[in-house]
Formats: C-alpha cells, structure tokens, sequence
C-alpha cells in the first residue's frame, strides 16, 4: 500500500524541531524517547489542541523549511502522535533521513500549501509520487521514493527493515 489518505493539520513556514514541532528543551531524557512527554508536547505550542485532536492516520502539510535543527525526537512525536506523513513545500534532507529511520515518510513538494487547507482529506501517494486534495481534486507531483526507502517505510523504520532483509539473507544463505 502505497497511498495514505488522512486529514491535514496545515502549518507554516519555518517550524522549527526544536521549538514548534516539540520543545526540545523540555524533552526529560534526551538518551531514550518518553513517548507521553513527546505526544503531550508535539505542536502543543502552535497549536495547543493538537496532542489531543491528532488522530491516527493524519497528515501534517506544512510550508518551507520545515523541521530545520532536525532531531529524531520530533520525529517519533509526530509518528507516535498518529501522524501518518509529513507534506511540505521543503526541507532538510537530513531530517527525511532522520524520520524515515523511525518510519515516518517526509515528502518535499513545492506548493503544496498552496493546495491543502487545514483539515482537508488528502491523498499521498508515496510511490508514485502524487499529493491530491481529495476535497478539491487538486493535484501536485514529487519526487517519489527510491524502492529502498518504500522498504524502509513499510518496514517501520531502519531497525526493522534491517532485521528483515537479514533474516531474508539467513533464510537465503
């Protein structure tokens, strides 16, 4: 399955990992992940109903540099949050890596907050390479992932498609 379908909490330009996704001051173990703390505390600051509205399968849309002082807390309080996929106009290469590495798609496509409304059903197809608004039928391309980074999504992140490609290898063998 390569297309998500969820609801758009649209953001801005310029949020920050550190300080607009979570308060990276206010994580309480930077050596492992509370995952409550990180849930309570994901987007609370721009939009403090967020931790508590957030459901399974949303998507969050945002605009250009999005993520920027990139660290994998803020990516596991998006996913563990429900949050589905990341659509933004752009950003940093290094927090694609750092989200995929726990499973969560981060997808760079110019205009697409020119598309998306907060709330709006969209349509991400990662394969592909497609973002539709479902409400509106507007649609935009990207650039779609590499088959590596489909195996490294659908697997849950790097650890387990590591694990799987060498118990693959050890079946094989």
């Amino acid at each position: 399955m390569s297309e998500l379908i969820g609801r758009a909490w649209r953001f801005g330009d310029n949020i920050s990992a550190d300080d607009g996704i979570i308060e990276y001051s206010q994580v309480p173990d930077l050596g492992s992940f509370d995952i409550p703390a990180l849930k309570a505390m994901c987007f609370a600051r721009l939009r403090p109903e967020f931790p508590s509205a957030v459901r399974a399968g949303d998507l969050v849309v945002a605009g250009k540099n999005f993520g920027h002082h990139s660290h994998p807390h803020a990516c596991v309080a998006m996913r563990e949050s429900g949050v589905a996929a990341v659509v933004v106009d752009s950003t940093d290469s290094a927090f694609v890596r750092k989200a995929l590495n726990v499973g969560l798609p981060i997808v760079s496509c110019p205009g697409v907050t020119a598309i998306v409304a907060d709330h709006d059903t969209v349509a991400l197809d990662i394969v592909a390479g497609i973002v539709r608004n479902a409400d509106t039928g507007q649609t935009l391309s990207f650039r779609p992932f590499a088959p590596q980074m489909i195996e490294v999504w659908q697997a849950g992140g790097l650890g387990a498609a590591l694990k799987s490609r060498l118990s693959k290898d050890i079946r094989n063998a």
